[in-house]
């Protein structure tokens, strides 16, 4: 609400589409209520094309960082990594939760895989309601996200600011 009455946009960060879809119904009824338009909705993405195993333990070791945090915690179970949520309240290090969630963790909050997979997953965001997102390429395995970011550039996805 805050975001809908006041901001040039509202950011979020690491969702699927499925929260993307909730939070732009939310900011556009609330923008409703306080008679303007809707700012846009952006979101930090991270995203790694053709990833190896230095990027996912990257994506991964992201994601362990918002196990314990009011909201995300919450998104983090609803998409089935329950465990890893229990894990990190009990005080399980960064290791030992990057160890307990599967490489799919990473598909669900981003856009990872090969290039076309990127692209179908990047469309998704943009069907469920998200006007810009930001891309935050794993680097680990891919230094200053080049192959990443060359692949998107390519494809029309990259824009400088």
């Amino acid at each position: 609400a805050i975001a809908a009455e006041h901001a040039d946009r509202m950011v979020i960060d690491m969702v699927a589409p499925d929260q993307v879809r909730m939070l732009r119904a939310k900011l556009d009824a609330a923008a409703g209520r306080a008679g303007r338009p809707a700012p846009p909705l952006a979101s930090w993405l991270p995203v790694a094309i053709d990833p190896d195993e230095q990027s996912y333990h990257q994506l991964l070791g992201t994601i362990a960082g918002y196990l314990t945090v009011r909201g995300y915690r919450e998104m983090i179970e609803a998409v089935g990594f329950g465990a890893a949520v229990e894990l990190a309240a009990g005080g399980a290090d960064r290791e030992q939760l990057v160890a307990a969630l599967p490489r799919e963790a990473a598909t669900i909050v981003g856009a990872v895989g090969d290039a076309e997979t990127v692209r179908t997953r990047l469309e998704e965001y943009a069907a469920a309601g998200l006007d810009e997102a930001v891309i935050h390429p794993a680097t680990a395995g891919d230094p200053a996200g080049e192959r990443t970011l060359t692949a998107l550039a390519r494809r029309g996805f990259v824009r400088a600011m």
